[in-house]
């Protein structure tokens, strides 16, 4: 005999069945292709690559030194840097105890009055030094001898003829401005400080307030 509470318990329970079914088969529905994310759709992180990147600093040399003359020694001095006279013309150049050259100003047949001898420095670039020798004259000055130095090594050494300040009225930190980028040497002369006995400049660059002498030194 069927029993009516059997009967209300099915009724009860079928419902529940069928809802559960339909909620599992609508969730495997695939989503809509207008609400599918693509991923070339989405923002992509830009790729950092690993470029080392090239800093140009440029470098003033603007903290300038006389050397100081050592007449029980013979010898020209700045801290560390010495040039040892030889004989009237000739000089060995010593960084740290290190002899570094031996500066042989014997072709400019110079006969004085004397030697005024420069450092020109870095604050930002230790290691380079630029040493300016003035070789003075009766009036002013003859020429001027450059020596560049990193370290205790000799980059370069050469002289400058032209132009050329009088060292009687004009400091040499008015006259020269030394400066170095990209392993370029750059040394700049006033217009306006130049002596008037100086001879005609053809060979340099120049704007209306200074004339350019470059030099391609390196990292020697």
């Amino acid at each position: 005999m069927f029993r009516p509470f059997s009967f209300y318990k099915l009724v009860f329970i079928l419902p529940l069945f069928i809802s559960c079914k339909y909620s599992k088969e609508h969730n495997k529905t695939a989503i809509p292709a207008t609400q599918q994310v693509s991923v070339s759709d989405t923002k992509q992180v830009p790729k950092i690559e690993n470029v080392k990147s090239q800093v140009i600093i440029e470098t003033d040399f603007n903290v300038i030194k006389p050397f100081k003359y050592i007449e029980n020694d013979n010898k020209y001095i700045n801290n560390d840097t010495q040039l040892i006279i030889k004989s009237d013309n000739t000089f060995m150049l010593t960084k740290k105890d290190f002899v570094v050259d031996e500066i042989d100003l014997s072709e400019s047949n110079y006969e004085g009055p004397g030697y005024n001898i420069f450092s020109f420095q870095s604050k930002s670039n230790s290691q380079f030094e630029i040493v300016i020798i003035e070789a003075t004259a009766d009036i002013g000055t003859d020429w001027y001898y450059v020596i560049i130095l990193n370290n205790e090594n000799l980059i370069d050494k050469f002289y400058i003829k032209e132009p050329r300040a009088n060292s009687e009225n004009t400091s040499i930190g008015d006259f020269i401005k030394i400066s170095m980028k990209n392993d370029i040497l750059n040394i700049k002369f006033k217009k306006d400080k130049i002596a008037k006995y100086s001879e005609k400049i053809n060979n340099l660059k120049s704007d209306s307030q200074y004339y350019y002498l470059t030099k391609q030194i390196g990292n020697k």
